[in-house]
C-alpha cells in the first residue's frame, strides 16, 4: 500500500513544500530588506562618525592655537556665507551678549581670517581677508619691511602694495601683522608672499599673498579680546573725557 500512500500524499507534499518555499522565500526578502536598512544606516552612522571626527581634529587645533596666543580669546562658529561673490563676509554665533566688538580681530588655527564690521545680540558679521574693502597693516617677518595687504576677491590672492621695485621681499617670506592702526595686535600670520613681479613702467612692484588662514574652509574661528592692561588704558581714557 505504500506507493498507493506516496501517491494518494503527493499534492498535500507538494503544498507543504511549496508554501514552506515561498514562505522561506518570503523571509529571505524581509532579512535581506532589514540588512540593507541597516546597512543604510550603519553608513550614515559612519559618514557621521567621519565628519565628527573631522571637527574634533579641527577643535585641537584651534585650541592648541589659542594656548599659543598671548591675548584671551573666545572661540565661535561660523553659521552662514555671503552668497555676494563680491562681497566676502560670514556670520559668526557670537554678538553682544559675549562682549564682541566691531573692529574684533578674527583667526582661525592657521592665521588671520579678518575682523568683526557689525555686531548684534546673538550673532556679528566678519568681513574677510579676501573682500576688496579690506586692509590690513603687515611687515614682512624676515626683515621687518612695513606695507598694506589688500583683498582682490573670491579665490584670489592678496595683493601687497605699495612697495618700490627694490623692496626686500622673496617668494616664501612671511608676512605678520605690525600693529599700526591698532586693531591687530603684532605678530599674527597673514599670508605668504607666493608671486613677485616688477613689471616696467609701474612704481610698485606686484606681489601677490598666499593667505595663511583657511579661508574657504575654516568653521570654528577666534575672537581676540582685548588685554587686560588694554581694558584698563581704555577705561582711563573714557573716564578722563568724561570729566572734561
Amino acid at each position: 500500500m505504500y506507493p498507493v500512500q506516496l501517491v494518494a500524499s503527493l499534492p498535500s507534499d507538494i503544498g507543504h513544500w511549496t508554501s514552506e518555499y515561498f514562505r522561506s522565500r518570503a523571509k529571505l526578502k524581509e532579512q535581506n530588506e532589514s540588512l540593507r536598512v541597516t546597512q543604510l544606516l550603519t553608513s550614515v552612522r559612519l559618514q557621521k562618525l567621519q565628519a565628527l571626527e573631522r571637527e574634533n581634529s579641527r577643535l585641537h587645533e584651534l585650541l592648541g592655537s589659542s594656548f599659543r596666543l598671548p591675548e584671551r580669546v573666545l572661540a565661535a562658529e561660523l553659521l552662514t556665507i555671503d552668497p555676494d561673490p563680491f562681497s566676502q563676509q560670514v556670520v559668526i554665533n557670537r554678538g553682544e551678549r559675549y562682549d564682541v566688538f566691531e573692529g574684533q580681530p578674527v583667526l582661525d588655527a592657521n592665521g588671520v581670517m579678518g575682523q568683526v564690521m557689525s555686531v548684534s545680540r546673538f550673532s556679528s558679521r566678519v568681513i574677510l581677508l579676501t573682500d576688496p574693502s579690506h586692509a590690513v597693516p603687515v611687515q614682512v617677518n624676515r626683515n621687518g619691511l612695513r606695507s598694506v595687504v589688500i583683498g582682490r576677491g573670491l579665490g584670489k590672492y592678496l595683493q601687497l602694495e605699495h612697495l618700490p621695485h627694490n623692496a626686500d621681499v622673496r617668494v616664501g617670506d612671511l608676512l605678520v601683522t605690525s600693529g599700526l592702526g591698532g586693531c591687530f595686535p603684532v605678530g599674527y600670520p597673514v599670508g605668504t608672499i607666493s608671486a613677485v613681479s616688477r613689471p616696467a613702467g609701474q612704481p610698485f612692484a606686484s606681489i601677490q599673498v598666499q593667505p595663511a588662514a583657511d579661508l574657504a574652509t575654516s568653521r570654528e574661528v577666534l575672537l581676540v579680546l582685548p588685554r587686560d592692561d588694554d581694558e584698563a588704558i581704555l577705561s582711563e581714557a573714557l573716564e578722563a573725557e568724561v570729566r572734561e
